[in-house]
């Protein structure tokens, strides 16, 4: 590297040196009167780094530098390089906070305390080093003679005494403020709590309510002894207090005919020194507030009943003209087959006849969609693993979407179990599949997949959830997306933004209503030309889950069975000849009622059946859950009902079974044989 050598940069490099040797001159000129300063002084003299824990805590400090004095006041002659927590572990409460203050501050501080170790006073100046960052202190300090400690004490007693008269006179002060201004019930006690002070609203509350009034030095726990309603309420919180918390508690006082609400503010009460000498607190009246929290409460109920009904009411109109299209079909057919019977044309009547029977279907099938929506479908939960569950759906979601659709599954094995109805849940992912596939008309990508996700309380609140651990599901297409206004009616009844003829409407608020009474949540994100997100949150299996016997179809009735006398109680008539009809079609001998009490009386007189065949709803004082209580246990039941209300109380036994309507003859048959199956030979 070439050098410069001129006369003009020799001449710096000189000026330059001369400098750094008068300043190194200097640096050993104050080191030098250090040395002398602080080795003749007879103040101590030291330097202290803080030390900080990971959590940005002053915990400790470390005696850098220390004159002979410094180890002759503190009696440790090897201070250096020593902690607080190593030379006075004891003391270091009384020490390290003054330190620590200076230090975070930057003010200098001049206190007396006591070293305990030498039993010793010292009179302390604090000072702050630079650079702060380094967390330094300076500290000079000396003994203070035995009569100057008395005679500071002295004065100290003086200043407190004259230091309590201003406090007196500036509480009268504040009360007087108080009075004129407050509306709040303010209290203040110290620590054996007596009253020190108390405003004319707190006393006029009291006087009110309790019918007598504190004053100044009253002993709370002794004014407070009949009233247990106010000791029971208040004696857990002024311990808090007089730990150093400061917080916020409502309580409610009075009957319920006079019941009041109040908001009480909590306060420690410190000195000048920051010790904490009792406590204070400001309590405020908020009954009418509450009250109208209540009524707000109120609205709000009445709101969400209104809407309730506004989606009633949307259901009732979408779903009649569907209906009457299914019923006009229904008694079309059965009236011409009805004419080809007695025409004898017998195979154009079965095909009519059959014709009745699949719109009959699919109006049973209508009215299982509504009580989805409804949330009162019936629910068989069972321990599901949505990894499996999803795999061997691959086959059916694949063939649901078109060629240019790529379906990912990034569900993972070994994810939490869920309890849910797995057909159900097969159902509505393929419903998600499919609205996703409608979004995605140039093609796309479709992905589910899964997630173990814990809840808090905040977290929950905000997806109207118990806190707790769910497994998110979710659904993810990159199509063309929704509007805000259409992402928030989307779970609405019988929307859609399909072409007349494409979509009824359904599909999301099924969806959303099956889950939703598997206890979980759907939440929608959306934004056009970004795709559309779901998210389904289904609650973790909390406990062990009796998996039921898979569904199958029903298998055709047997022609040869062993008679019974069965008991037959329905109260809608055709129904009930219906089914009369093929039990005794299969050899039975039935004895109809159409009342509860009806059937009762019969039993009461003697009539034992060998099985009962009851609808659980039925007129009169006695229902069919009445009745089966009233047989014999050995007695099967055969339940029949229409509200999966119905269902869910009443519980599947070896002696018990529940059929929902509507259903096939031939899963009645196979009900019947089932239980029949079970009794002993008939004698």
């Amino acid at each position: 590297m070439p050098q410069d050598n001129t006369p003009a940069c020799i001449e710096q490099l000189q000026q330059k040196l001369l400098e750094l040797e008068t300043q190194n001159a200097e640096l050993r000129l104050k080191a030098a009167c250090y040395e002398v300063m602080t080795g003749h002084m007879h103040q101590g003299f030291c330097v202290l780094e803080m030390l900080e824990n990971s959590d940005g805590e002053l915990y400790d400090y470390r005696y850098i530098l220390a004159n002979d004095a410094s180890m002759q006041h503190t009696a440790h002659p090897k201070q250096l390089g020593q902690t607080a927590r190593e030379t006075i572990p004891d003391e270091i409460g009384t020490w390290l906070p003054r330190f620590a203050e200076v230090a975070r501050s930057g003010q200098p501080l001049q206190f007396e305390a006591r070293l305990a170790v030498t039993d010793r006073w010292l009179k302390l100046s604090v000072y702050p080093l630079e650079p702060a960052s380094q967390k330094r202190v300076a500290v000079v300090f000396t003994g203070v003679p035995a009569e100057q400690v008395t005679l500071d004490n002295l004065q100290a007693l003086n200043q407190e005494l004259s230091n309590r008269v201003d406090k007196e006179q500036a509480n009268s002060k504040l009360l007087g403020e108080l009075v004129d201004h407050s509306l709040a019930n303010v209290f203040a006690a110290d620590r054996s709590f007596r009253l020190l002070a108390i405003n004319r609203t707190a006393q006029e509350t009291f006087k009110r309510l309790r019918g007598f009034v504190p004053k100044v030095g009253d002993y709370i726990p002794q004014f407070l002894s009949g009233q247990q309603d106010i000791k029971r309420q208040l004696d857990p919180l002024w311990p808090r207090v007089l730990a150093g918390e400061a917080f916020v508690q409502t309580i409610a006082l009075g009957n319920s005919q006079a019941l009041r609400h109040y908001e009480i503010r909590y306060n420690p009460l410190r000195d000048a020194q920051q010790q904490i000498q009792g406590g204070y607190l400001f309590a405020y009246d908020i009954t009418e507030r509450v009250a109208e929290h209540e009524r707000l409460r109120e609205i709000e109920n009445a709101l969400r009943q209104s809407q309730k009904m506004e989606a009633i009411g949307q259901l009732t109109g979408g779903i009649a003209h569907d209906f009457n299209n299914l019923l006009g079909s229904i008694l079309a057919a059965l009236e011409v087959a009805t004419e080809r019977q007695a025409q004898q044309r017998y195979p154009e009547a079965t095909r009519l006849l059959a014709i009745a029977r699949q719109d009959s279907k699919r109006a049973a099938s209508m009215v299982q969609r509504l009580l989805a929506f409804a949330r009162q479908q019936i629910l068989i939960p069972q321990t599901t693993d949505v990894h499996q569950l999803v795999a061997g759906m691959h086959d059916l979601i694949k063939r649901s979407l078109h060629e240019d659709i790529h379906f990912v599954d990034q569900t993972l094995a070994d994810q939490w179990l869920i309890a849910i109805d797995p057909p159900q849940l097969e159902s509505a992912l393929l419903n998600l599949c499919i609205n996703a596939r409608d979004a995605m008309p140039l093609g796309g990508e479709l992905a589910i997949c899964c997630a173990n996700t814990p809840l808090n309380q905040a977290q929950a609140r905000v997806l109207d959830l118990p806190a707790g651990d769910y497994l998110q599901i979710r659904i993810t297409d990159n199509g063309i997306g929704m509007t805000a206004d259409t992402a928030q009616r989307a779970l609405e009844p019988f929307f859609t933004t399909k072409p007349l003829g494409q979509g009824s409407g359904l599909g999301l608020s099924i969806v959303y209503g099956f889950i939703r009474q598997s206890g979980g949540q759907l939440q929608i994100n959306s934004a056009p030309g970004h795709g559309t997100r779901i998210d389904l949150y289904l609650p973790r299996k909390s406990a062990a889950i009796v998996t039921p016997p898979e569904r199958h179809q029903p298998t055709p009735a047997k022609t040869e069975c062993t008679p019974r006398l069965i008991m037959l109680m329905e109260d809608q008539v055709n129904l009930r000849l219906v089914i009369e009809e093929v039990l005794q079609e299969l050899g039975h001998d039935v004895r109809t009622f159409v009342d509860g009490r009806s059937a009762l009386t019969a039993c009461q007189e003697g009539l034992r059946p060998d099985l009962l065949v009851t609808d659980i709803e039925l007129p009169g004082d006695i229902d069919g859950r009445q009745l089966a209580a009233a047989l014999p246990e050995e007695v099967p039941v055969l339940y029949i009902t229409g509200y999966s209300e119905d269902q869910a109380d009443v519980k599947p036994s070896k002696h018990s079974s529940v059929l929902c309507k509507p259903f096939s003859l031939a899963l009645l048959s196979e009900q019947i044989e089932n239980l029949l199956a079970n009794l002993h030979p008939p004698q």
